[in-house]
């Protein structure tokens, strides 16, 4: 059944027991009534419960010197792409855009021609779709280093701007969860200095709460990974999957593993990139859930196709320079990498050495079939 209209606002573990001795879960709800004009407030109450509400509801915005101060005094100045709606409110204005990923590039492009001068994109580092050059229009600066309060901003390379009418930070969001009630659940479900869940194993699970999970917050594999992990907490709560959970001792093992791992490379502990960390993410969900039932009972995840993978890789939003490929754009921090699809062979040992020269050689993306024999992206995709 589907509510709309419908505010969560209090989600909370209840002692009664209602699900193999795991408890129930009570959710506190509120809806508008605009005949009576006033808000309803009830109660209901699940076996389970699945997150699903995304983590792009909260502008985040790093601290530096005299922001504070700067948006005090120059009030409207300073915005986040969040509330960005059209290149014609800034018509004419001296604009700044920070952050260099897919908001602060399509922003920063509609904005030439409209703005006046240059469009000032701030950048820590260049993307993975940047040349040499900045686009026409646009001119690149680097971080900022401090709001200056007669309005000046100050760059890390010791050049200023000023004059400047609009600020508008491309720089993310933060999760949020204000329905999780802290104090009945025994702690917040996210820690923020940490940046990642708390307790949670392959992103989906938490460990603390067999019957709470999450759909659609690890960074991967768009809309196809969220199918793969409703299905993994669908056949858990069903009784229907293939292996049971590792125990908590393990999938506390994994998340500190991971923890120290994204850490040392300097990488977010739920951005899983593409290639082998998807591959694995992926089939470690598809193991865990199993096939449908012989009647037809239970979805299947869709299938990682060689056309998808091709089609991924290949089939880019924008032109890429030279010996660049489409594997980024988080300031270019993402490692550039393929997928190489893993699929069981009954003769591993025989074909591994043949593998891996299908790698070396292969200047795109290879497939390894069934009996280890390279393959080509398909023909039906290639571009003219």
């Amino acid at each position: 059944m589907l509510q709309t209209n419908t505010a969560v606002e209090d989600l909370t573990r209840s002692p009664v027991t209602g699900h193999d001795g795991l408890g129930e879960w009570k959710l506190t709800l509120k809806r508008y009534d605009a005949t009576r004009q006033v808000d309803e407030w009830w109660e209901e109450f699940f076996d389970a419960v699945v997150l699903a509400n995304g983590h792009y509801a909260v502008p985040y915005i790093p601290k530096v010197n005299g922001l504070e101060r700067y948006i005090e005094k120059f009030p409207g100045r300073v915005s986040h792409s969040k509330r960005y709606r059209n290149a014609k409110l800034y018509a004419g204005q001296r604009v700044v855009i920070i952050g260099n990923s897919v908001s602060g590039r399509e922003l920063s492009e509609e904005l030439v021609g409209a703005a006046k001068g240059p469009v000032y994109l701030s950048r820590r580092s260049p993307a993975i779709w940047d040349g040499d050059k900045p686009p026409p229009g646009i001119e690149w600066r680097p971080v900022i280093s401090e709001y200056r309060e007669d309005g000046a901003i100050l760059f890390a390379d010791g050049t200023t701007l000023k004059e400047i009418d609009a600020v508008i930070y491309c720089t993310g969001y933060k999760p949020s969860f204000p329905f999780w009630n802290e104090d009945a659940n025994g702690g917040p479900l996210f820690d923020y200095r940490k940046n990642r869940l708390v307790g949670s194993y392959q992103h989906v699970f938490f460990r603390n709460f067999p019957t709470l999970g999450i759909v659609g917050f690890p960074k991967t594999l768009t809309f196809r990974s969220f199918e793969y992990q409703a299905i993994a907490l669908a056949r858990l709560w069903s009784g229907r999957n293939a292996r049971p959970l590792p125990s908590p001792q393990q999938q506390e093992a994994w998340e500190e593993e991971r923890a120290e791992r994204t850490r040392a490379q300097h990488k977010k502990f739920h951005d899983i990139p593409w290639g082998a960390e998807t591959n694995d993410h992926l089939r470690e969900l598809f193991n865990f859930a199993g096939l449908s039932t012989l009647a037809g009972d239970g979805l299947l995840p869709p299938p990682l196709t060689r056309e998808m993978v091709w089609a991924y890789e290949n089939v880019l939003k924008w032109k890429m320079p030279k010996g660049k490929g489409p594997h980024g754009g988080n300031d270019g921090l993402e490692v550039e990498t393929v997928m190489q699809l893993q699929l069981d062979t009954p003769a591993a040992d025989q074909t591994s050495k043949q593998q891996e020269a299908c790698v070396e050689v292969g200047k795109g993306w290879v497939v390894v079939d069934k009996f280890g024999y390279c393959t080509t992206p398909p023909h039906s995709l290639k571009s003219s």
